[in-house]
């Protein structure tokens, strides 16, 4: 009771007193710049394809590193038929490297550049653990 008797009564300033407050919204004057993961991604799947026929010649292994989606769809884990996993595996060679610009557009809003990479090569490399640790099951 007796804390109660000494405790202050809340006051306020009054209302022409009291501070602005501060937009927090990004300024949207260069937003257009943080997609150019997205760009990078389209303008690399091109090479990516030439790339893959050359590491065709090297074997199996060599192109599920370019592709591991590809490689993890054609699993038949997923019990999926001839013909869904040929047209998939046409649809993620193309759509791969732009989901993985869009996925670093998004992730660098609010990570940054560095960390955004880092989560786009853990994003590429989730497929190849999964197919590693499927081969020796």
């Amino acid at each position: 009771m007796l804390g109660l008797m000494n405790a202050r009564p809340h006051t306020r300033r009054p209302a022409a007193y009291q501070r602005p407050i501060p937009n927090r919204r990004k300024k949207s004057g260069r937003s257009w710049w943080l997609w150019w993961p997205v760009l990078a991604g389209v303008l690399v799947t091109p090479l990516a394809r030439r790339s893959a026929a050359v590491l065709a010649l090297e074997g199996p292994g060599a192109l599920q590193t370019l592709y591991p989606w590809i490689a993890l769809l054609r699993l038949h884990l997923f019990g999926l038929s001839e013909q869904w996993t040929s047209s998939l595996t046409q649809i993620v060679m193309y759509v791969q490297f732009p989901l993985y610009g869009l996925f670093m557009a998004l992730t660098m809003r609010s990570h940054g550049v560095a960390r955004s990479l880092m989560w786009t090569i853990l994003l590429h490399a989730l497929p190849l653990a999964f197919l590693i640790a499927a081969a020796y099951a």
